[in-house]
């Protein structure tokens, strides 16, 4: 029975290895930073590089009015200390808000991630309406559309509500995978208009991607290494074989 014990442990222990590299990478956008080298960086689009060192967002601003048949328009981008925002008039703050004009920022990302949680600057109440989907490239227009256009092509809009502070606002539970994701202020607004600046984007991200299969290599591919496994199922082979050795002193030797 000791053989068996000692595999069924390698073998708990083998899984747990195994399941590690199923794990996500967390991944942040300081968006309140320095621009990706080799990418646009003005009012109208700006790229950070993720903490991967690989992964690059594209920020855009949009605005719709609140009037009856409105469309959404191109706005431009501000950004600060506090993060980004959406240029207005001389004077303005320059936040994502819902005073007059509901606006919001689009982001793309260069693959397909899990966002979960945003960090916010407040400049008055942090209310926000959060869409997330995939597009095929780049971040769209959204020419021609309103915010319902935005419900029916990237799922129904997930509402969070915060108080008149900087907080982290969370969202995205149920995985939604993709590579858009729009930070709106509250859509409705309720009875406090909201005004708040992105400062952060938080997602998670497969560790490794799906391996592909060429017709150089048709075999299945090995998700441990050589070393790993034998570091792993070297101690079982060892115990066996003791075992073994030390049944065979207690049983002496054979007789014809």
């Amino acid at each position: 029975m000791r053989p068996v014990r000692i595999i069924n442990a390698v073998t708990i222990a083998a899984a747990a290895i195994f399941s590690t590299g199923a794990n996500a990478l967390t991944i942040t956008w300081d968006t309140s930073g320095a621009c990706a080298s080799g990418y646009a960086c003005d009012n109208s689009e700006r790229s950070f590089l993720g903490s991967d060192g690989s992964t690059v967002v594209t920020a855009k601003a949009f605005s719709i009015s609140k009037t009856s048949g409105a469309t959404i328009r191109s706005a431009s981008l501000r950004q600060d200390s506090g993060g980004l925002g959406v240029r207005k008039g001389r004077g303005d703050s320059h936040t994502v808000d819902n005073s007059g004009n509901n606006d919001f920022i689009a982001f793309y990302f260069s693959e397909s991630v899990e966002t979960n949680a945003v960090q916010l600057t407040s400049y008055g109440d942090t209310d926000i309406s959060v869409w997330m989907g995939t597009v095929q490239a780049g971040v769209p227009s959204f020419s021609n559309e309103d915010l319902s256009d935005l419900d029916f092509n990237y799922g129904a809009r997930i509402d969070n509500e915060g108080g008149e502070q900087d907080r982290t606002a969370q969202f995205g539970a149920d995985a939604e995978f993709g590579n858009l994701l729009v930070v709106a202020a509250l859509v409705p607004g309720n009875s406090l208009a909201d005004f708040f600046k992105i400062k952060s984007l938080y997602a998670e991200a497969p560790a490794a991607g799906p391996l592909l299969v060429t017709e150089q290599d048709e075999g299945p591919p090995s998700d441990v290494s050589t070393p790993s496994t034998m570091l792993v199922f070297a101690p079982a082979l060892f115990g066996m074989a003791a075992w073994r050795r030390r049944r065979m002193q207690k049983q002496g030797p054979k007789t014809r």
